[in-house]
């Protein structure tokens, strides 16, 4: 797993961008960079460059769920069990079930760790069922059904903040066939503080907070997900980028990034906050809900919620995106909708409405304005034509709102290091 800059393909896809707005009557225009111009929020011209993103790269390694098992250690738990350190490098097949127990991998900087869970049912009490504090890379196949649980509250165990099912300190992949159902009750599903990939499995997520929330990036090429929490349940704090997978989503925000990438997928979100939000929450991008495929539908709850909502740019260049709320998008920057489908409260559109060029409060004040203008959302019915326009108010004004798109970071961690090698042991 490694991140690689994608200027060239991005320029490719610039000009491409350029060739189907020409043709298409549009007014954008892509530059010799590899920019792309357009409409800004507040309706004057401004540019979204592209050439800058950077994408995970997802590796044969990253796909490879196969192994000796005559070479692999068998771990299987029972109640008597406790924590086992897996301190080196090597592949481990996790079985059995206990009621409180954990695996810690702290192994070389060098080792690669590959832990199969295989029909394993792992509850600690207070901690991780898998806590991962030092290794190269970590990879999880899943077989069989699995299920990892905390029992309700997490007790510090070292300097580390541990607040999740699987708490990982560096990269980890995520790959198999089989089922990984977790219930966290009293933190995350998932965390992880490094790099992480997801390129198969079926995950039935449950979690007071996030469902799963990395530091730095996330990519999932396939997978089907059933998550049900109670904040975010895809947070990253730079790059979430999702090429496939089957996503059934209920949570206050449905996926969260610096930049969001869609290329493909079927992602189903109810949302009680924002349905898919870009927030600027990590220095090296600029806040982008970018969507190149898949289909996503986004059913809002009432209030100040949006369907798609970035404190920068929204790029919709392919795919079908349903927004059935009262703010179907809200962002701060500019917006383009050069292909593909975008479907508001029923009625298909030709530009991205923008919430905030209508009703901002707070630091913009009220700027009122048309209830029949771009971006406005008067009488709110999802059976009628206006697109999701905003419900004005009895004397003609449309009601302002507080502050801007996105909540912003909410999520640090100490991210030290501590490495060691050794046998595994059990404690």
């Amino acid at each position: 797993m490694k991140i690689v800059k994608m200027t060239e393909r991005l320029k490719v896809c610039a000009a491409a961008l350029a060739l189907t707005m020409a043709l298409a009557g549009c007014t954008a225009l892509a530059n010799a960079s590899g920019n792309v111009s357009g409409n800004t929020a507040s309706g004057q011209t401004g540019t979204i460059s592209v050439t800058g993103v950077e994408q995970l790269s997802v590796t044969d390694k990253d796909n490879d769920t196969s192994y000796d098992e005559s070479e692999a250690e068998v771990i299987s738990f029972t109640d008597s069990t406790g924590t086992v350190k897996i301190t080196k490098a090597g592949t481990y097949i996790i079985t059995g079930s206990t009621s409180d127990g954990m695996i810690i991998v702290e192994a070389g900087e060098e080792d690669d760790v590959h832990l199969i869970l295989r029909d394993a049912s792992i509850t600690s009490s207070t901690s991780a069922a898998i806590y991962i504090i030092s290794c190269d890379e970590t990879y999880i196949t899943l077989e069989g059904n699995n299920t990892l649980a905390n029992g309700g509250e997490f007790k510090a165990i070292d300097e580390n903040d541990i607040d999740a099912v699987i708490y990982s300190k560096d990269d980890l992949t995520i790959n198999g066939s089989g089922t990984l159902n977790i219930t966290s009750p009293a933190g995350h599903a998932v965390v992880c503080k490094d790099d992480m990939v997801i390129t198969g499995g079926t995950y039935n997520l449950s979690a007071k907070e996030y469902g799963i929330n990395t530091n730095d990036s996330l990519a999932i090429t396939a997978g089907t997900f059933t998550v049900k929490v109670s904040d975010d349940a895809i947070h990253t704090d730079g790059l979430l980028q999702v090429d496939g997978g089957t996503f059934d989503i209920t949570a206050a925000e449905g996926l969260e990034a610096t930049y969001v990438l869609i290329n493909n997928g079927d992602i189903t979100i109810s949302a009680s906050d924002d349905g898919i939000n870009a927030g600027q929450k990590s220095d090296a991008y600029t806040p982008t809900i970018e969507i190149n495929g898949g289909n996503i539908k986004i059913n809002m709850g009432q209030g100040d919620t949006d369907g798609l909502d970035a404190n920068g740019n929204i790029i919709i260049n392919g795919g079908t995106v349903d927004i059935t709320g009262q703010s179907a998008c809200d962002y701060d920057g500019t917006a383009q909708l050069n292909g593909g489908t975008l479907i508001v409260n029923g009625s298909q559109v030709d530009q991205i409405p923008n919430q905030m060029m209508g009703g901002r409060g707070g630091m913009r004040g009220n700027m009122g304005g048309d209830p029949n203008a771009n971006g406005q959302m008067p009488n709110f019915d999802p059976s009628s034509s206006d697109n999701g326009q905003m419900p004005q108010m009895p004397d003609g004004s449309n009601p302002g709102r507080q502050g801007f798109g996105g909540r912003g970071e909410r999520f640090g961690r100490n991210q030290n290091q501590n490495q060691n090698t050794a046998n595994t042991q059990q404690q």
